[in-house]
This record gives C-alpha cells, structure tokens and sequence, in this order.
C-alpha cells in the first residue's frame, strides 16, 4: 500500500473499548446491519421428514467478542442461565458467533424484542418472514405438506435471495 499511496501516513486504529449496550434501539440499529433472521431446514424423522429451525444470529470478529456477550447479556438480563448466551467461537475463522435457535427463546424474546424495537430496511422484511415461519410453527402447521411447501416459498425469499 505504501507504494501505491506514498504520500498517505497510516493512523494508528484506535483501541475499542465496549462500555455496553447503551439502549434497545441501538441493538435493532447493529442488528439492521450486521445479523440475520434465518430458518434452517433439516432432515428429520416426523411425517414430512424435515426439521424447520428458527435462528437468531451475530458473527463478528473475535476481538469484538464483549458485544456479542453485552447483547446476548441485554436479551436475557431477567433470566440468566450459562446456557443462555449462546456465544460460539470458531478457531479456524477467528470469528464469534451469537446464535440464538431455542424456539422458546425467538418465541419469548427475539421476536417480542424486534417487534417493539424494530429493524430498518431490507432486515425489517427478513423479520417479517422470520416471524411468519415462527407463527407456521407455533401453529403445527410447519407439520403438514401445505404449512411445510408455503415455509419453503418464504424461505426462497428472505435474507441474500430477496
């Protein structure tokens, strides 16, 4: 870069410091731009012979893992458990991951969250659908031939397909 650029002098990139999560719009803010709404299908032994999963997630860098435990802190403040803050890391990308799939989770948490705190943009219609596969499930409909062919067109559509 120096020969391309020899006149530039590099600034040394500030220290980040993560003094918590300042409100709840601030998390649907960072969500709008840096996380996804995303379902998962998989194979399974009921009657229609997949598995519909709901999935909340956040994958940053690893030096950035403070924020991704600060939001999983702020989502379930009221309810601590260790195995609530589903925090992964990945040695090989050096990258962390907060993945949230727990149906009662999305059910009592990320969509009431997003619902009263709302994402912006093409995110806000990811959430959308994300919400409406969550109903198919809460109603069994996810069970059944329709309810699973009418998921799979949602699912054609939201997040890089939209």
């Amino acid at each position: 870069m120096k020969e391309i650029f020899p006149d530039i002098v590099s600034v040394p990139k500030p220290k980040f410091s993560f003094n918590g999560i300042p409100n709840p719009f601030w998390i649907s803010g960072f969500v709008s731009g840096d996380s996804t709404f995303c379902v998962s299908i998989e194979q399974s032994n009921n009657k229609i012979g997949y598995r519909v999963r709901l999935i909340f997630g956040t994958c940053l860098q690893k030096r950035d893992k403070l924020l991704l435990i600060g939001m999983s802190n702020y989502f379930f403040n009221k309810n601590i458990n260790k195995k609530s803050l589903y925090i992964y890391d990945s040695k090989l990308k050096q990258t962390s991951l907060l993945q949230i799939k727990n149906n009662s989770d999305i059910f009592n948490i990320i969509i009431p969250f997003f619902t009263k705190y709302p994402v912006l943009g093409v995110k806000s219609l990811d959430f959308s659908d994300f919400k409406l596969i969550a109903e198919f499930i809460k109603n069994k409909d996810h069970l059944s031939e329709i309810g699973f062919s009418e998921i799979i067109k949602i699912v054609k559509r939201i997040n890089l397909r939209r």
